[in-house]
């Protein structure tokens, strides 16, 4: 493992990955909403980098399913579509359900001090603090990977529910939404703290599924984010990328 961590990647692609991280977080998070428009000049001159790099974070993008390339027309932030949303509750499910259990198996006094941790950290975020409401959240799914043993398991799921995470950061801009999922996650780890895999799978399944009832709450509350039918083509709305202040400095 040490050799992977003292492996000195070239200049260029710990450039490419920073960029590719800032623009993906700003995507996921509604910083940059669908159908504004991105290309490579404009990532190379909003971030300083040459278009080589540029070009190769918005191919990543386009992989990702985060942005979508027109040859000829342009390039846009993709919006979120419902079928991405189904398909991505459906990988997550699949393998965080079988986590949890596995998790409780092996569940240790410093796992149940982690996962206490992570709740009352949430718990302290969800009335004003939106983005570190949502950073825990994420924390106590990673965990229960991480305590399943299978930590690669869970960047799988990470890669899989991207479309699902940008539907989260809009389901909790609404403070009911956070108090409800605050509540679920309270269930889920009691449960698991009791050792009680039926029931800690079963809330978290339930929680999983939540994702249906916000698709159609987001949806309506912000159709401006998800895919029109019939248009295959978004018009051009053209948003400038300012600099980050995080990674000027390190990009100089």
């Amino acid at each position: 493992m040490k050799r992977y961590l003292d492996f000195k990647a070239p200049r260029r692609s710990t450039v490419t990955m920073q960029v590719h991280g800032d623009l993906r977080q700003r995507i996921t998070t509604g910083a940059l909403k669908p159908k504004s428009s991105i290309s490579e000049n404009e990532i190379a001159q909003s971030y300083g980098v040459s278009r080589t790099p540029a070009r190769e974070v918005l191919g990543r993008l386009e992989e990702e399913g985060l942005v979508e390339i027109y040859p000829q027309y342009g390039s846009f932030i993709a919006p979120i579509r419902a079928e991405d949303i189904l398909d991505s509750q459906f990988v997550r499910e699949s393998l965080e359900c079988t986590a949890l259990a596995r998790a409780i198996e092996r569940l240790t006094p410093a796992g149940e001090e982690c996962l206490s941790g992570i709740i009352a950290r949430q718990r302290n975020a969800v009335s004003d603090d939106e983005a570190a409401f949502v950073m825990h959240d994420e924390d106590m799914h990673a965990c229960f990977f991480a305590l399943a043993g299978h930590e690669r398991a869970w960047s799988v799921v990470a890669s899989a529910k991207l479309q699902l995470d940008r539907l989260r950061h809009l389901s909790a801009r609404s403070a009911e939404k956070r108090l409800a999922v605050l509540a679920e996650h309270e269930t889920i780890v009691t449960a698991t703290l009791g050792r009680d895999a039926e029931g800690a799978v079963a809330a978290l399944r339930h929680h999983l599924r939540g994702a249906f009832a916000s698709l159609a709450d987001a949806q309506a509350r912000y159709p401006e984010f998800f895919a029109e039918i019939g248009n295959p083509r978004p018009p051009s709305t053209k948003v400038p990328l300012d600099r980050p202040k995080n990674l000027a400095t390190e990009l100089a």
